[in-house]
């Protein structure tokens, strides 16, 4: 009898053992079939130029069948040191997955490596009473106001392509986020033709104008981003 007792025991916790693995098993099973990507804690919202800190992360899980490319696009978990103490490049919501593209600081080339050439960087004073220079971006088209003089009358003078506002040769949100602000903007930098020597005659007007100015700062029409290019 006590031998049978002791056979029960044995199968009992024999059993109870096997269970005990199966359970181990399954979440480790579990564990290993799951990919975990870095995500905006829920109640966080970060705005641009905001410094990413590791408490406004969260751990999100995909099982590994369902994670398509975005292992491909996106940091792991395990990466996360990578992107703590970056500045945010765009608005970020509860529950965003930070992208790969996300922690990328633009690169900026050298101005004179842009120009073609046969065109060369023309810099612009204009009046800061009167232009919202932030809204002003790189590749935009603008023309600029000549107010009337003694003998002459108003005039618009333009389109012409923008290089860069003051130091800015990025929009204003990745310059914030990357850089931070660099000072005024009094000034655009645009692309001006030369030709033996001579500037093209829409440029050479414009720094007519300006000379007759003594080069005060010009009032600035901003274009269409659907104005044809000149």
């Amino acid at each position: 009898m006590k031998g049978f007792t002791g056979l029960v025991i044995a199968g009992v916790l024999g059993l109870a053992g096997a269970i005990c693995n199966w359970l181990y098993l399954e979440k480790a099973s579990n564990s290993l079939d799951r990919v975990s990507f870095i995500a905006i804690k829920e109640g966080v919202t970060l705005n641009v130029g905001d410094l990413i800190q590791e408490e406004h992360l969260q751990k999100v899980d995909f099982p590994r069948g369902s994670v398509g490319y975005l292992d491909t696009v996106a940091p792991q978990w395990s990466a996360r040191a990578a992107v703590i103490g970056q500045r945010a490049n765009h608005l970020y919501s509860e529950g965003d997955i930070i992208l790969e593209m996300d922690l990328t600081t633009p690169a900026q080339q050298q101005l004179a490596k842009t120009l073609q050439p046969d065109e060369v960087a023309f810099w612009v004073p204009i009046d800061p009473r009167s232009v919202v220079a932030e809204q002003i971006n790189p590749g935009d088209l603008v023309s600029f106001e000549i107010p009337a003089g003694e003998m002459t009358p108003s005039s618009i003078l333009g389109p012409f392509r923008v290089m860069a506002i003051g130091a800015r040769r990025e929009p204003i949100n990745v310059q914030q986020a990357f850089r931070g602000r660099q000072g005024a903007e009094a000034t655009l930098t645009i692309v001006a033709q030369l030709k033996d020597g001579n500037l093209d005659p829409l440029t050479a007007e414009l720094s007519k104008a300006l000379a007759q100015r003594n080069r005060q700062g010009l009032a600035v029409l901003l274009h269409s981003a659907k104005h044809p290019a000149p």
